[in-house]
């Protein structure tokens, strides 16, 4: 038996590995390609750490009175109501509508003012639409009679 051995089991032969001669220097792009993946695992393998999470405190303090700037105070129904009322009235209400569609005192009521002048644009195009179409039918029916 061997005194390195008492089993009686061989060993292998141990070889040492000699540094070669001449050192091989890798090409730049290697060396940054490398240096980049070491980076790149270093950073991804670091332990995750949570935060704990405290919920924020819940506050039910409704404010009753909000101070909303006097542009931007809403509308109610009866005065979107009075508005069309008004808007209706033959040649001041057309005055109303021209002024409140330019004014920044309110901007809904600007935004309202706006609203009636599509209406009143899309109402009068529909309008022209039917009075051509009743006159080439109005044509049409005299040109068989």
């Amino acid at each position: 038996m061997d005194s390195n051995n008492m089993n009686g089991q061989q060993q292998a032969p141990q070889f040492q590995q000699q540094a070669p001669q001449t050192a091989y220097q890798q090409p730049q792009y290697q060396q940054a390609y490398q240096n980049y993946q070491q980076s790149y695992q270093q950073s991804y393998q670091q332990p995750y750490t949570q935060q704990p999470y405290t919920q924020q405190p819940v506050y039910n303090n409704i404010n009753v009175n909000p101070q909303i700037p006097d542009n931007y105070k809403p509308i109610s129904p009866w005065g979107y109501l009075g508005y069309s009322i008004l808007f209706a009235i033959p040649v001041l209400g057309l005055i109303l509508l021209i002024v409140f569609s330019f004014s920044d005192a309110n901007i809904n009521r600007r935004n309202y003012a706006r609203s009636i002048w599509c209406a009143l644009l899309v109402g009068i195009i529909i309008t022209i639409i039917l009075v051509i179409l009743a006159a080439l039918l109005g044509i049409s029916i005299m040109s068989y009679l």
